[in-house]
């Protein structure tokens, strides 16, 4: 018998009785997380307050390197998105959100402590001789 997903043959009697191997299915199922993730997503406001009101400030009108895709590449920090997430950063009602950025060429998405640290990468390397 062969994967319903990717036609690899099954030997496994467990993926023969699913009809789909261990990897299939492990991608399937983080697809399928990710689908529910995003339906709880929203674009994050500095009107939220709290934590996200200060890395909106922080971060406005600066750029960070991204490195979605095959290639990394300087991407300017633009729309704040977010998802109920208990280790993310705090509104100003307590609530927390995951908060990341999605690049432009790649729809990569960078979580917002990765984009700090990157912030301040750009700007050793810009003030280097």
């Amino acid at each position: 018998m062969r994967c319903i997903n990717c036609g690899r043959e099954l030997t496994d009697p467990e993926s023969v009785d699913r009809g789909i191997g261990p990897v299939c299915l492990s991608h399937i199922k983080r697809e399928e997380k990710k689908q529910d993730r995003l339906q709880d997503e929203i674009i994050l406001t500095a009107d939220m307050g709290g934590e996200i009101e200060d890395l909106i400030g922080r971060t406005s009108g600066k750029s960070f390197e991204c490195i979605g895709g095959s290639y990394g590449h300087v991407e300017a920090v633009g729309t704040w998105y977010g998802y109920p997430h208990s280790g993310g950063i705090s509104d100003s009602t307590g609530r927390k959100w995951w908060a990341y950025q999605k690049c432009t060429h790649s729809s990569y998405e960078t979580a917002w402590w990765k984009v700090e640290n990157r912030i301040a990468k750009l700007r050793i390397l810009e003030a280097s001789p």
